[in-house]
């Protein structure tokens, strides 16, 4: 995958998760986590979700998300989606 790809990625989600939790992008670290640094409850993890899962037109399941911690774990499954063509 290349650099420019994966910065693509990484720039969709700190968009949507900015705009699902309303804090600024630059304050969006990779290491940042969801529900504990960000606060982020059920149903804004969720739409979150649902405007990845729509933008990049993949399924996450609900095992995929209780996987998912940090603002790197969602970009780097999504990436790994992308490059193996899962849908």
């Amino acid at each position: 995958m290349t650099s420019k790809h994966s910065e693509s990625v990484g720039q969709i989600v700190r968009e949507a998760l900015a705009s699902v939790i309303g804090t600024p992008e630059k304050k969006l670290t990779g290491e940042a986590q969801l529900i504990l640094d960000l606060g982020m409850d059920s149903l804004a993890l969720y739409e979150f979700v649902i405007e990845l899962e729509e933008h990049f037109e993949l399924q996450i399941s609900d095992e995929d998300i209780d996987r998912i911690h940090t603002v790197d774990d969602i970009i780097n499954e999504i990436e790994r989606r992308l490059e193996a063509g899962k849908t």
